[in-house]
């Protein structure tokens, strides 16, 4: 928490932007990278990603084509960098430096067309976006602050829900797929707005404690998709165009909404949203849902899930929990339907989870100790009735495992590093690989089955979507099963001689199944929302997770509700609205169309590629303490992100002094190197005791006064720090040694007082930090479990100025509360200082709040904290302000302080002193003018009984993690 600070509007704004200006992390030092320079692109990847970068090349001319259209613009010529090595899969556009960012390994729940195809089409989109941007900012506007204008205007007044639903929309238009084809893309709103009506718009954009929001491309989706619809392509290009050529507007883009159709951000989503629940709520009456008995019920607790069902051969039920109060967690459900926890797993990939008898057995993501971009994935297995766990690491990113009937192998699908793809099979016992089976066109695999020791089906990618096929790795055969169009196919299960799985084809996930001995294909059930997961108990009943606007609820279909519900084949949903979009386009994207141009590829070389000069501001920033002064910076960062230099003059407004400065910071190498240089003036005052005679010369009076006074400082430190991720399972691990040295130079001017420093200062510091920490659910103020350690070390090395040294420590542990979502955090920190001749070095622990700093040679303190959520108002004020979350702290903080008594300069004594501080925070998770980024506000009160005294405290802060 800070202070709120005066220049706060502009705060808002400018931190609005932030998500545009950040760095992802680092790809392992060992990587050699290449480029290659197309007409368009400049595409940067690892040297073993050769064939696909000239296959991407191709691409991305082709989508440059159609990717512009709807927003009438061609954008600038733009890096695009290839992260190969990571176990994420994601794209995005960062701005400052302009650049487009790929994650290459695909994930189990796309849609059905590739992968990079994908994100060629929606990364490109936001290139096209804020390009525009770039291109109508008024010209005074980027000559005063470079890059980082496009991405101040483009975060300020383009809601999220528009740039990701444009680029959603524009994935769906250009294709024959996309989110805008999948049906539990699309369940989400339909759910919500059919069970609990619609939202605020405040709430919808900045989501809710109470209940589950769709997010931000889901609501995008219907709100670009359906506006073009009613009003054409042309409103959104425009309306780009005004936000970009108006930003001394506070509302530009509502007035371009409102200039094309008659309607504000607000009144626009009710009225989309108000047609949608007609159509919503009219197919919603037509369902005859079957009949069913609830196992667990999402509707009666906060969002909740249960997904990943498999029922045990004792006959109770595994699945996993996730939710708002609930961190994900397998448990039993036994047949008294009392439930029992059985394990807490990781990050899991998704659809990822399978069963055989007693095992469960998932991937889960482990990540790399030291590169961002990196990481493994680990295979566990766990006996749900004696609780063993066995665990191994495949080759590759992995997905989707699946024990064979003889519980000897596992098979998995993999992914390497240049993005072919495996259906692998790995021996249990040893983690060795036994197979590994890749496609002549090396198609992606989705939801592997046995269906006997040696074949397995699986859901394969084609041209033509996914498709179904067996295949026997060990004679490295696979077999297309000719079945009538599907649509979006997943979640295979096998039972009985029968293939089962979740369908898209009529607009609903729904369950079909497939007879394999005459390919014939049925609907099991018809769905409300969406089904998910099925298994099947020893009699035949049905288990099943139910969409709801509360989660997935878990339910059970008896045999004879499933005889019943055999009805007329479905009809294909054809999309309207998708198929819509496609028409204003100019045409859809065949990638099977694209060039086959072979590019001149070269070395791309690190260390001549440190510096990338993007923006300038007539201001200095500090992101991490809010502050901002004026002067002038200049800000580079390379597009590896593994340099970041800032350099400039600042202006310190309350001294009235000046610096120059100049900071580079390395994180390409194991340890991240920081250099940071300071040179200017500084001021202070001091007071002087000022005499006046008479013409006797003697003392008529005497005064104290103050005076002016000024020095010359320069400072030079490095700093080198080893961050160390070992986040295992649930647990966040983090370790980092750092070592920092630190060279001040003092320098008298005219009006220096004699007696103030002179000389040089040499520091030298020490610190180890570690913290172990159990993730959180959605609605947990704190942690239930860890803690976090910190001990340091400063000490003064040969120089002209003594500032002595200083020990220090510190222990925050988290345990739960009496209550979910409460928490109760306790803190400890005990230093010691040996000051210099005039100067020491400052506090390190925390004093109990309220209290200053006290000039002293030991203190230790203890705090103990009480959080609680008190009520989640989902209310806003306007545009103003809107209220997600209110609670309350209770604490009480203690401290024992023992330093000199000075006198003239001169130690007279010791004093030892205890402080006390015993108070409330109320606080408020808020979102501010409809700005993306959450916000926390609150007020805290401080009684000190020593003092018999109350305090009382503004606070303010903003989470950046949120973008």
């Amino acid at each position: 928490m800070v202070k709120l600070p005066s220049t706060f509007v502009f705060l808002l704004i400018f931190l609005n932007a932030f998500s545009q200006y950040f760095s992802t992390g680092e790809d392992p030092a060992r990587l050699k990278w290449r480029q290659i320079s197309t007409v368009n692109f400049q595409l940067i990847y690892p040297e073993s990603f050769e064939t696909q970068a000239q296959k991407l090349a191709n691409y991305f001319e082709l989508v440059y084509r159609y990717g512009g259209e709807s927003l009438n613009y061609k954008p600038r010529k733009i890096s695009v960098i290839f992260h190969t090595h990571t176990v994420k899969s994601n794209g995005l556009v960062g701005w400052a430096p302009r650049r487009m960012e790929i994650f290459t390994p695909p994930h189990q729940a796309t849609y059905g067309q590739d992968w990079l195809e994908q994100l060629a089409i929606h990364e490109f989109r936001h290139v096209v976006q804020v390009d525009k941007v770039h291109s109508q900012i008024p010209g005074i506007v980027k000559f005063i602050l470079g890059e980082q204008s496009s991405a101040l205007i483009t975060g300020s007044y383009l809601p999220f829900w528009f740039l990701e639903g444009d680029a959603v929309v524009t994935e769906t238009a250009l294709g024959h797929f996309g989110r805008g084809r999948l049906p539990s893309f699309l369940m989400e709103h339909k759910a919500q707005v059919v069970e609990k009506g619609i939202f605020s718009y405040d709430k919808a954009f900045n989501r809710s404690y109470r209940d589950f929001v769709p997010d931000h491309y889901k609501l995008g989706y219907h709100l670009v998709g359906e506006s073009r619809y009613h009003f054409g392509s042309e409103l959104w290009s425009n309306a780009i165009d005004r936000a970009a050529q108006k930003p001394w507007s506070l509302t530009p883009f509502n007035r371009s909404l409102k200039q094309h159709t008659g309607l504000n951000q607000v009144q626009l989503y009710q009225t989309i949203f108000d047609s949608l629940r007609v159509v919503w709520k009219s197919a919603d009456f037509e369902f005859n849902a079957s009949n069913f008995e609830m196992i667990r019920n999402s509707g009666l607790s906060p969002f909740t899930n249960y997904i990943y069902n498999h029922v045990l051969p004792s006959g109770s039920i595994v699945t996993l929990r996730t939710g708002f109060d609930y961190i994900p967690q397998f448990i039993c459900i036994y047949p008294d339907n009392s439930e029992e926890i059985i394990y807490t797993p990781g990050q899991i990939f998704e659809e990822s989870v399978s069963f055989r008898d007693e095992w469960i057995i998932w991937s889960e993501h482990v990540p790399d100790l030291r590169w961002t971009h990196a990481g493994k994935s680990i295979i566990r297995l766990l006996n749900s009735e004696n609780g063993q766990l066995k665990s191994f690491y495949p080759d590759y990113k992995a997905f989707s495992p699946a024990i064979s009937p003889d519980k000897q192998y596992v098979a998995v699908l993999e992914v390497d590093f240049i993005n072919n793809y495996y259906l692998s099979v790995y021996n249990l016992s040893s983690g060795t690989i036994k197979e590994r089976f890749q496609s002549e066109d090396n198609n992606y695999f989705f939801s592997p089955v046995w269906i006997n020791d040696s074949t397995l089906a699986t859901i394969v990618l084609t041209r033509n979507g996914k498709e179904l096929c067996l295949i026997n790795p060990s004679l490295k055969k696979m077999e297309l099963l000719s079945v009538p169009e599907l649509w979006e196919i997943k979640q295979l299960f096998y039972y009985n001689g029968e293939l089962y799985f979740i369908n898209g084809y009529s607009g609903k996930d729904e369950l079909w199944k497939i007879s394999l001995s005459d390919l014939s294909t049925s609907r099991i059930l018809e769905a409300r929302f969406g089904q998910a997961y099925p298994a099947f108990e020893n009699d035949g009943s049905l288990i099943l997770s139910d969409y709801t606007a509360n989660g997935y609820q878990l339910i059970r279909y008896l045999p004879e509700s499933l005889k019943v519900n055999v009805k007329e084949e479905p009809k294909k949903e054809s999309f309207q609205l998708a198929e819509f979009l496609s028409g204003q386009e100019q045409g859809s994207v065949d990638f099977n169309q694209s060039d086959t141009i072979r590019y001149n590829s070269t070395r791309y070389y690190k260390g001549l590629n440190l510096f990338k000069f993007h923006s300038w501001a007539p201001l200095v920033f500090d992101i991490n303490s809010y502050d901002v002064q004026p002067g002038f910076s200049l800000n580079s960062q390379n597009l590896l992100g593994t340099a970041e230099s800032t350099l400039g003059y600042k202006w310190n407004m309350s001294e009235k002094t000046g610096k120059y400065f100049v900071n580079f910071e390395y994180k390409g190498w194991f340890p991240i190197i920081k250099f940071e240089a300071e040179a200017g003036n500084r001021s202070s005052q001091y007071y002087e005791i000022q005499i006046f005679k008479n013409q006797y010369g003697e003392i008529i009076r005497q005064d104290t006064i103050l005076k002016d006074f000024t020095w010359q400082e320069r400072n030079v430190n490095l700093n080198i720090r080893l961050p160390l991720n070992l986040t295992m399972g649930p647990w966040f691990r983090y370790l980092q040694p750092e070592l920092k040295y630190d060279v001040t130079q003092f320098t008298h001017n005219t009006s220096t007082p004699t007696g103030f420093t002179n000389g040089n200062m040499k520091t030298l510091s020490y610190r180890l930090y570690y913290h172990q920490i159990l993730r959180k659910a959605y609605r947990d103020i704190m942690p239930n479990w860890g803690f976090a350690g910190d001990v340091s070390y400063r000490n003064t090395l040969n120089g002209d100025v003594d500032v002595g040294s200083l020990v220090a420590g510190q222990l925050h542990t988290f345990l739960p509360a009496i209550s979910r979502n409460h928490g109760i955090t306790l803190y400890a920190g005990y230093q010691q200082r040996v000051k210099g001749q005039k100067h020491s070095f400052g506090d390190v622990i925390r004093i109990p709040r309220g209290w200053s700093r006290m000039n002293s040679n030991i203190l230790a303190s203890f705090s103990a904290e009480y959080r609680m959520p008190l009520f989640y108002p989902d209310k806003n004020f306007g545009r103003w302000i809107y209220f997600r979350r209110v609670y309350s702290a209770i604490f009480g903080d203690h401290a024992w302080v023992s330093g000199d008594i000075l006198r003239n300069g001169q130690i007279e004594g010791r004093f030892k002193k205890e402080i006390t501080s015993i108070g409330i925070d109320l606080s408020a998770d808020i979102n501010l003018m409809r700005l993306y980024a959450p916000a926390t506000i609150g007020i805290r009160t401080a009684y000190l009984p020593e003092r018999n005294d109350y305090v009382f405290k503004l606070l303010f802060s903003i989470d950046f993690t949120s973008f």
